[in-house]
C-alpha cells in the first residue's frame, strides 16, 4: 500500500512538472494565458516578437529596491530556471510595470527592466516556448542590482 501511495505520488507530481508553465492558448504567440499580459499589453508597444532588435515599450521606468527585491527575494538570486511556471505577466504585477525594452535572440524573448534614475541598473528575463506553445521563464540576468 504504501509502495502504491509512493508511486501515484511520483506520477501526480511527474505530471504537474509536464504540465509546467500554465494552460496557454498553444498559439506559440503568448497568449494570454501563456504569457501573462503578452498579447494584451506587449501588443499595446507594437512589439515585433520575431525581431532581434532591441525595441522600446514602457517609458515607466521600475523603482531600483523593486528590481533589486525581485532579485534578491522573489528569484533567491537564481538566474536559470527548469519547468518554472512564471510567465511575463507575473513579473509585470510583481514589479508594477511593463519592461521597459523588448527584444527576441533567435531562442528566447527578452525583457528587460531599467530603474528609475539609474541606467545602469537593469534585470533582463529570456522566456522560452516549451512543447505546448508556452513561453516559460528560462533566464534572468542583472546589472548594478546586489
Amino acid at each position: 500500500m504504501k509502495r502504491f501511495m509512493a508511486v501515484s505520488a511520483a506520477l501526480v507530481l511527474g505530471l504537474a512538472l509536464f504540465a509546467g508553465c500554465g494552460g496557454g492558448s498553444g498559439d506559440g504567440n503568448g497568449g494570454e494565458e501563456a504569457g501573462g499580459k503578452e498579447e494584451s499589453t506587449v501588443s499595446d508597444y507594437g512589439i515585433d516578437f520575431d525581431s532581434e532588435e532591441v525595441q522600446a515599450m514602457s517609458e515607466e521606468r521600475a523603482a531600483l529596491e523593486k528590481l533589486q527585491e525581485t532579485v534578491q527575494e522573489w528569484l533567491d538570486g537564481a538566474t536559470f530556471f527548469l519547468d518554472d511556471s512564471r510567465t511575463y505577466g507575473d513579473f509585470v504585477g510583481f514589479i508594477g510595470c511593463d519592461a521597459t525594452e523588448y527584444n527576441f535572440d533567435g531562442s528566447a524573448r527578452c525583457y528587460t527592466w531599467i530603474a528609475d534614475g539609474a541606467d545602469n541598473s537593469k534585470l533582463s528575463v529570456w522566456f522560452k516556448e516549451n512543447a505546448a506553445g508556452n513561453w516559460c521563464l528560462y533566464s534572468t540576468g542583472s546589472a548594478n542590482l546586489n
